[in-house]
């Protein structure tokens, strides 16, 4: 028991020795939007990080019989460790992580001609709109793959890669007036709302791949 216990202590020693215990600061590029993070290097082969990404575009697309106006809005952070096998080889890293934040789309149902399509049949749309909101989950967990944030890295300005993918089952909050619903009745709009779950459900794996610059301290 002794000799273990003095084993763990050298292997700390050891391990303590080496750390590289250096700073950085980045900026990046890529599906998740524009970012900047920081990061920190406690070991000669880990890193931690924290960094904040967000971007919102419009675009419109299909579920059902419905088509939808819709805005995206991603704008989340993240928290992450690298860990690399071999820095003094290669600065090539794997990265484990979550993202934190209520990414959305928000979508209003285009009425064509006053009409809306319901699981396949029209109905007038009364004046009123539907509206949908798809809502990831607040945390959700990432693992990916990269090159770069070295803890071995020199001062200075260098560049990185980073490939992953988040994932999170998003949910479909459907949105249908009283009127309609009546005039369609719930099994059909019922219908139309798993549609669009159907749909959501297709990016509950987010892919993730960013570019950027970091300078270390």
């Amino acid at each position: 028991m002794k000799k273990l216990v003095v084993s763990l202590i050298a292997a700390f020693a050891a391990c303590s020795g080496s750390m590289a215990r250096a700073s950085e600061v980045y900026g990046q590029v890529g599906t998740e939007g524009f970012g900047i993070g920081y990061g920190y290097s406690f070991a000669s082969m880990a890193n931690v990080r924290a960094e904040f990404n967000g971007f919102s575009f419009s675009h419109s697309f299909t579920a059902g019989g419905l088509q939808y106006d819709a805005t995206l809005n991603l704008y989340h952070g993240g928290l992450y460790g690298d860990f690399f096998p071999a820095p003094t080889i290669l600065p090539f890293r794997l990265t484990a992580g979550v993202l934190l934040g209520g990414d959305n789309l928000d979508a209003t149902a285009t009425a064509m001609s006053g009409t809306y399509t319901i699981n396949g049949t029209t109905y007038s749309s009364l004046g009123e709109q539907i509206h949908a909101k798809v809502k990831y989950p607040a945390v959700r967990p990432y693992i990916g793959f990269g090159f770069g944030h070295s803890p071995l890295a020199k001062k200075g300005f260098s560049m990185f890669f980073d490939a992953g993918v988040a994932y999170g089952k998003p949910h479909v909050d459907f949105n249908v007036p009283a009127d309609i619903v009546a005039e369609a009745g719930q099994a059909n709009v019922n219908a139309e709302e798993q549609e669009l779950q159907n749909k959501a459900n297709n990016w509950k794996f987010y892919p993730i791949v960013k570019i950027g610059v970091t300078y270390r301290f």
